[in-house]
């Protein structure tokens, strides 16, 4: 589990060190150049923990159950509780979905997982052609989502 010092900053220095973070995360545009820096920033386990949210809340928006979304990226209810509300409550996940979903890349992201979905939603989907399965999903092209 991640650790803060109870050693208290003060709050210019605290609020000089977001202004800093933030500064970094807006200068790091290139897909490789933040994927360096996101290792060096984060532990293995801090970027899964941060991408298994991020797809919660993909998930949440594309209208997928609580249970869905805790078997399929093993996750607990009370994650997936917690995502909710923040959706509720604030914009930032909705504001990098929209982004990402305009891509293409996340396009055929989210056009894959809608393909897992529904092959796991039942036992008798799961070794159905990958043609039927893009047919009763509205998937046009071949991609991965």
């Amino acid at each position: 589990m991640t650790q803060i010092s109870r050693r208290i900053l003060l709050k210019q220095v605290e609020q000089q060190m977001f202004e800093t973070l933030w500064e970094a995360i807006s200068q790091v545009r290139d897909k490789d150049d933040v994927q360096i820096f996101l290792n060096d920033l984060l532990s293995p386990i801090e970027r899964v923990m941060i991408a298994k949210r991020l797809a919660i809340a993909a998930l949440l928006l594309k209208g997928n159950s609580y249970e869905t979304i805790k078997d399929f990226l093993k996750v607990s209810t009370e994650t997936v509780a917690k995502i909710s509300l923040i959706l509720k409550m604030n914009k930032g996940y909705q504001l990098a979905i929209n982004k990402l979903i305009r891509t293409e890349a996340g396009k055929q992201f989210w056009q894959e997982i809608e393909n897992l979905l529904y092959r796991l939603s039942s036992p008798g989907k799961v070794f159905l052609p990958e043609e039927a399965v893009k047919y009763k999903l509205g998937h046009k092209k071949k991609t991965l989502v």
